[in-house]
């Protein structure tokens, strides 16, 4: 049976200046000649022409025509770049799936056959919908580096030693003889195990930016906390008002940080005598320090000394960070940093601190994701169960330790991978992509 030839939208919902229809598969060029008549485009050539749908002119569109398999998916493919109507692209999207052979797209279809046709392996195509999904400029990167290959060329850094060395040890298994030459293999191990080290925290430094930190806003009630937020996350999210105790939940929205995103909670004011309700919000406010890479403290003019010693005591000063709130209230003068979610002043230097705070990202083309870091903490595991092997010379446990390793990251690398696995990623995409 000929495989499917399949059609989508290939841009966002919505008007537009521009709209996109992809068609993947062995009749994208009949499609073509259905929708574009007459038309005879040059391979990688974009190409203005009519759009016919019943005899009819509909548009004008730019067509781009891509043989198999110098393509994206691997197949011949055709780009319709349309105006961004979007009942002229329900129009079009239907009339090329009358043709006969051709189906819409599910979502992820066309990534999911460049990565069966090998245009591109797991980690690219994973890297795909990352660059869809970022929500900074460091998440924008990283993605970036593993659609470059840059993941795929530092695992493979790993897997060809852990390769060469499964190959010594089955030898060894082999030629019993020679067992006592197993030595000769801590080398390499420990090489190998360094290097599976190395990885494993890069990719737990990786995932820890892409869950984001967690920056808690805390202090006494009317402090400007939430005008503040309000601020920080650029609308007026937090109710706003001169009675004490108006924010009686946690509010929490994202913001960039040094170009990581970062998740900004409002708390409750913490104060003596609260009624009922303000007082479970005073506790979803302690609940949310427990949990705060950064508290930030915002000290309201005025505030006495015992107040302001108890609100020091509910976070340890290594997460702390202390201002002075509403410094458009304030005169010339005073120490430390003062800012004013009012009118802005202090806002970029309270962010600079933030970011020393947080840190910066510096880890290894762009590991991310819980699933590098799980199948990269198999791998070095099984690494030092390996090595343990080694000292007491067990050589069989040995060779067994370190195929299990070279399985795991095979799985990391998509060498190895379920469809169970491939249908959950492909999930995430959108129709079109």
């Amino acid at each position: 049976m000929e495989h499917a030839t399949i059609v989508a939208i290939a841009t966002a919902p919505g008007r537009g200046a521009i709209g996109v229809i992809r068609v993947s598969g062995p009749r994208a060029r009949a499609v073509l000649e259905h929708l574009a008549p007459g038309l005879t485009p040059a391979p990688r050539v974009a190409t203005l022409t009519r759009v016919v749908v019943n005899g009819a002119v509909v548009d004008q569109a730019l067509v781009l025509w891509f043989p198999g398999p110098r393509s994206y998916t691997g197949e011949d493919v055709v780009e319709l770049h349309t105006h961004g109507a979007p009942r002229l692209l329900q129009l079009l999207l239907h009339e090329a799936a009358r043709e006969p052979g051709v189906r819409l797209a599910e979502p992820g279809e066309f990534t999911r056959r460049a990565l069966l046709n090998g245009r591109l392996d797991l980690t690219r195509a994973e890297a795909v919908i990352d660059l869809v999904d970022a929500r900074s400029l460091v998440e924008v990167r990283a993605a970036a580096a593993r659609l470059e290959g840059g993941l795929a060329r530092l695992l493979d850094e790993l897997y060809q030693p852990l390769l060469a060395l499964s190959a010594e040890l089955e030898g060894v298994l082999d030629f019993p003889d020679d067992a006592d030459d197993v030595e000769s293999a801590a080398p390499a191990l420990e090489g190998c195990l360094a290097l599976a080290r190395r990885l494993e925290l890069s990719a737990e430094a990786s995932t820890r930016v892409r869950q984001g930190g967690l920056v808690v806003l805390y202090g006494p009630v009317n402090a400007g906390k939430s005008t503040l937020f309000n601020r920080l996350v650029g609308s007026a999210r937090a109710l706003v008002d001169e009675e004490p105790g108006t924010t009686r939940d946690a509010l929490e929205a994202f913001v960039e940080v040094g170009g990581q995103t970062v998740t900004l909670v409002d708390t409750a004011g913490l104060r003596d005598g609260a009624a009922r309700v303000e007082a479970l919000g005073m506790e979803r406010t302690r609940q949310a320090l427990r949990e705060a890479d950064v508290a930030v403290l915002l000290v309201p003019p005025g505030a006495p000394a015992d107040v302001l010693a108890g609100l020091r005591a509910e976070v340890e000063d290594s997460r702390r960070v202390e201002v002075r709130g509403k410094a458009d209230l304030l005169g010339a003068g005073g120490a430390g940093l003062a800012v004013s979610g009012l009118d802005g002043r202090g806002v970029d230097e309270l962010l600079e601190v933030l970011r020393g705070k947080l840190g910066d990202f510096t880890g290894d083309a762009g590991l991310a994701g819980e699933r590098h870091l799980a199948g990269l903490r198999s791998v070095r595991e099984a690494l030092e169960r390996a090595r343990g092997a080694l000292e007491g010379s067990t050589v069989e446990v040995m060779a067994g330790e370190v195929s299990l390793a070279l399985s795991a990251l095979a799985e990391v690398m998509g060498r190895e991978v379920s469809r169970a696995r491939l249908d959950a990623l492909f999930e995430r995409f959108c129709i079109g992509k």
